[in-house]
């Protein structure tokens, strides 16, 4: 099952990637377009373990695979959905996992940083690393590991 591909001529689509707030995992569909990134919610899960909901990233690329070429106005008509300009992301960063980390994404924007991670240690962070450049060759797109 891919984690990234292309959605489209002008659309890159990152799957499985999660935020990480306080109380909860937050799973987002992100789809990289030129004039902006797209956040699409599929899922929250809470840190708890009696809380926490199992299947969650599979949830999360099935919904991306629904939406992966569903224009973007349609898709932020859902109030949980978000766009980010592209103008405001000053930077994207990949840094590859490890045996002892996950893979991470930091889009950052003006304002803040949105980062996420993979739940796949070995997830290969290269092929979105050399899309994104390819789709933001104005942007900074850097991949390190650590």
């Amino acid at each position: 099952m891919p984690s990234q591909t292309s959605a489209g001529e002008d659309r890159v689509w990152a799957s499985r990637w999660y935020r990480i707030t306080p109380y909860s995992f937050v799973q987002e569909e992100l789809f990289f377009e030129p004039d902006r990134i797209v956040r699409i919610f599929a899922g929250e899960s809470y840190k708890s373990f009696l809380l926490r909901r199992d299947g969650r990233d599979e949830y999360a690329n099935d919904l991306g695979e629904e939406y992966r070429t569903v224009p973007a106005d349609t898709l932020l008509e859902e109030e949980k959905n978000e766009s980010v300009p592209i103008g405001e992301v000053g930077a994207i960063r990949l840094t590859a996992g490890s045996l002892l980390r996950k893979p991470k994404l930091v889009i950052e924007t003006v304002g803040r940083d949105l980062t996420y991670y993979h739940p796949s240690r070995k997830h290969d962070v290269s092929e979105l690393a050399a899309a994104l450049r390819e789709q933001y060759p104005k942007r900074t797109v850097g991949i390190k590991s650590e």
